[in-house]
């Protein structure tokens, strides 16, 4: 029994012996994402066999490009004492599938020399969505500045100056079925000089809508409180149910609390100044 044990003894001793750790001569490297924010490293090393590298790398994360600087529009100067009294309003022929559809740009009343049909002054833009009556035949619907116009297919211009009544970054934003075009500032509205608009120049917004869905577009541009700023909007429907809304999201107001009643901050095309 003794010599059994001892046998035991010096078997074992053999295979304790014979399982000891081999230092590793060779390593390999495995790269891992993890949620943590910085890079870490284990080492793992087996009793036989290269030795394992694990590096744990943060997940890659999505970074967006810093939003383009707001639009500096340039102003222009008013007659002093000038009144507040709105925009002008003014109301034009649109053929059904015209302006609105794609068909006709938003300067073809400029480049087909139209007079308007009806003018007015507004300090409201928005008019609310309608609905096709059952005999559109004859429908008409009142806008802004009591103009009432054929519902089926028109064109509103609505220009004048917007008075900034702080300085800061100022939010451009219309909705409309079927489309509004917002032009803002000199030479993009129209020419301090001569109130006329140019046919040739791109507007800062163009908003489309369509079937009871009028998304809203918006912009920012820089203002500076008091300077007077041209704008113009031409809305236009081109067959069957319309609606329009224009409005300036000021600072440090909510955007819900945006506006599109300028009572007091918008002044005809009279008022610029005849140097």
């Amino acid at each position: 029994m003794t010599s059994i044990i001892r046998s035991a003894l010096f078997v074992g001793s053999l295979f304790v012996y014979g399982a000891t750790c081999q230092r590793p001569t060779s390593t390999t490297t495995t790269t891992i994402p993890w949620t943590g924010t910085s890079v870490t490293s284990t080492t793992i090393t087996p009793c036989t066999g290269p030795a394992t590298v694990v590096i744990e790398t943060p997940f890659p994360t999505t970074t967006c490009p810093p939003a383009p600087p707001p639009i500096r529009p340039a102003p222009c100067e008013v007659e002093i004492g000038c009144g507040a009294s709105g925009l002008n309003i003014d109301y034009y022929q649109n053929p059904v599938g015209g302006y609105g559809s794609g068909n006709l740009p938003p300067s073809y009343y400029i480049t087909e020399g139209l007079s308007p049909l009806d003018s007015s002054l507004t300090n409201v833009t928005f008019f609310p969505q309608d609905t096709t009556p059952e005999d559109p035949v004859g429908w008409t619907r009142e806008t802004n500045g009591g103009i009432t116009v054929n519902a089926n297919n028109f064109t509103l211009v609505y220009s004048g100056f917007y008075r900034a009544p702080s300085t800061g970054v100022f939010t451009l934003c219309s909705s409309a079925d079927n489309e509004n075009d917002i032009f803002f500032g000199r030479g993009n509205a129209f020419g301090c000089d001569t109130g006329e608009p140019s046919p040739n120049v791109e507007p800062l917004v163009v908003s489309r809508g369509g079937n009871f869905v009028n998304p809203i577009i918006c912009t920012d541009v820089f203002l500076v409180q008091g300077r007077y700023y041209p704008v113009r909007n031409v809305m236009g429907n081109f067959g069957g149910p319309s609606a329009f809304d224009f409005t300036i999201w000021e600072p440090e107001i909510p955007f819900e609390d945006r506006t599109n009643d300028f009572t007091g901050d918008v002044y005809p095309l009279s008022c610029r100044w005849l140097f």
